[in-house]
């Protein structure tokens, strides 16, 4: 394949088109459908957060949702008014059972924690889970790290050397409580820290410090995976290319960006 021939990031397909939406998304599978969907969430330009959700099914499955077809996107759904986001990271946990787990930082620096169930849908817990932060990653047991904020933008301020040495390599998660919530903090003043909350008196979270935490992402693993099928961003927003994996087609990983005009873009790729 030629230079002139390599797909472009508009050739992800779009999400949330009408919507007003801003910064890195966060992405998981869900458990809804034959399939798995997908859950993301995006902060909202102004207020509050976007969630939407890609059915995943094939056409000759059992409909699920009729308003969704099948290898589509959901038009989305907006909650948590009244605080402007700007990172936020979506989860999936079996509690619930099968609820979603949500945590998002304000412009304040306040790291708010929802969740989802039917019915009520998306609920704050009363106490944020922390606050003074300018950086933050999460994961839920053994999944793979998921924030928003390019860390090295952000940790350029810091001294490279003292952000890498305090932040865990990779998943950490591992061995522990699926329903383990860990999560790293970079804090306004430069300082790192760790947080964990177990499922214990679930849907009520409780904080406490810890040794370790999940690592912070970097548009690297994205662009390479996209590079090895041939695909190549030449409009990606630097700091907006995420990676997430599902179970689809035998292993995916499940790429989002912000192309050029600030849409979110989603494209799949078989996972290595």
């Amino acid at each position: 394949m030629s230079k002139n021939d390599h797909m472009h990031a508009s050739h992800g397909i779009a999400v949330g088109k009408d919507r007003q939406t801003r910064g890195p998304v966060s992405l998981t599978q869900g458990v809804y459908g034959a399939r798995g969907n997908l859950e993301l969430v995006a902060c909202g330009a102004h207020t509050g957060l976007w969630v939407f959700w890609f059915n995943a099914d094939l056409p000759s499955d059992p409909p699920a949702a009729p308003d969704v077809p099948a290898g589509s996107w959901s038009a989305g759904l907006q909650f948590a008014p009244g605080r402007r986001y700007v990172d936020a990271v979506i989860m999936q946990s079996t509690l619930g059972p099968d609820h979603l787990e949500v945590l998002a930082l304000d412009a304040q620096g306040t790291l708010w924690s929802w969740y989802w169930s039917p019915g009520p849908g998306f609920q704050c817990r009363e106490r944020p889970a922390a606050t003074g932060v300018g950086l933050f990653a999460a994961a839920i047991g053994a999944s793979r790290f998921a924030s928003g904020i390019g860390a090295s933008r952000f940790a350029s301020g810091i001294g490279a050397s003292r952000f890498a040495a305090g932040i865990g390599v990779g998943p950490s998660a591992a061995g522990h409580d699926a329903d383990t919530v860990r999560v790293s903090l970079i804090d306004r003043d430069g300082a790192i820290r760790h947080l964990v909350s177990g499922p214990s008196g679930y849907p009520h979270r409780s904080w406490a410090a810890a040794s370790t935490g999940p690592s912070f992402p970097t548009d690297d693993e994205g662009r390479s995976l996209l590079a090895s099928a041939g695909i190549y961003l030449t409009d990606a927003i630097s700091g907006t290319v995420r990676t997430a994996t599902s179970t689809r087609d035998g292993g995916t990983a499940e790429i989002t960006w912000r192309d050029g005009a600030g849409d979110i873009r989603h494209l799949a790729v078989p996972a290595r």
